[in-house]
This record gives C-alpha cells, structure tokens and sequence, in this order.
C-alpha cells in the first residue's frame, strides 16, 4: 500500500512540474509579445511625431513607412484598421477630425497593450 502511495505521489509531482512548466512557459511568451508590441507602437508613435514636426523630410516619412509596416505584423486587428482609417481618413484633414482619429487609434493601441482607456481625452499632436 505505501508503494503505491508513493509512485502515485511521484507521478502527481511530475505531473504538476510538467503543467507548472508548461505555464511558465505560456507566461514568458505572452510577456516576450507584449513586450515586443510595446517595443513597435513606441517606435511609431515616435516616427508619426517626428512626421507630423516635419512632413516634408523624406526620412520622416521612411521612417514613418517602416514603423507602421511592422505594425502591421505586430498589431490586432482592430489597431490595424484604426491605423489604416487614421491615414485614410484623417491625415492633412482638419485638426477635430485628425484628433478624433488619433484618439480612436491611441485607444486601441491601449486596448491591445490590456491598458485602460477610461476617461481618456482628445489627443492631438504638438509640432
């Protein structure tokens, strides 16, 4: 009978090592692709500011170009068609338009980074 408590004791460990690895394992994935999101959304926002200070430098706008390309690989769903609905509907548009793009992608940039939106304002951009 004590054997048998013991093998089944030995057998629960290993399983528990297994799923508690297992977990850890998801967790760390989880952290490395939010991390790496964060790492993508800074980087464009920091390229859409360096853009709308000077419209004109083709570095701006290739800079621009690229960190909203590898958005486009990172992004959810939803951020990808703010994205694509700021550009298209909002840029060289009137400022109240522009800002009220802007916001909806900022918030949806927060959304997918589990960050939370409440209360949040218009957001513009400053040259």
């Amino acid at each position: 009978m004590e054997l048998y408590i013991s093998i089944i004791g030995a057998v629960v460990a290993v399983i528990v090592s297994i799923l508690g690895a297992i977990l850890a394992n998801r967790n760390t994935i989880i952290l490395q692709i939010r991390k790496l999101k964060e790492e993508h959304y800074i980087a464009y926002i920091e390229a859409l500011h360096n853009l709308a200070a000077n419209n004109t430098d083709k570095n701006a706008i290739k800079n621009y170009v690229f960190a909203r390309d590898k958005l486009l690989l990172i992004a959810k769903e939803e951020v990808i068609i703010k994205l694509l609905a700021y550009e298209n509907e909002a840029v060289g548009k009137h400022s109240d338009l522009h800002d009220k793009y802007l916001t909806e992608l900022i918030k949806a940039i927060r959304k997918d980074l589990k960050l939370t939106n409440k209360a949040l304002p218009i957001l513009y951009l400053k040259k």
